[in-house]
């Protein structure tokens, strides 16, 4: 273990508050894990999204709300001439 003779000098707000010393490896650790679990809950609330737009979809079409057309052109020129 590697000691050392120089002080660590902390302010009253940091010690009230709360301060965590950690080595550098185990903190980059940490920090990947929070990054792939941030990244993992993103993913999720995009999937939820869409899986809601996907389920708006396909009340739509049930509904009879959707265009049917041949093209993608055609679509919009119904879509168009709709509105």
């Amino acid at each position: 273990m590697a000691t050392s003779t120089k002080n660590l000098i902390l302010s009253k707000q940091a010690i009230q508050e709360g301060v965590v010393i950690l080595p550098l490896k185990e903190y980059e650790k940490m920090w990947k894990k929070m990054r792939k679990l941030v990244e993992e809950k993103k993913n999720s609330v995009e999937e939820a999204r869409v899986l809601e737009i996907i389920t708006e979809g396909e009340r739509e079409y049930r509904g009879g709300k959707t265009i049917k057309a041949p093209s993608l052109k055609k679509a919009v020129k119904i879509y168009q001439s709709e509105k």
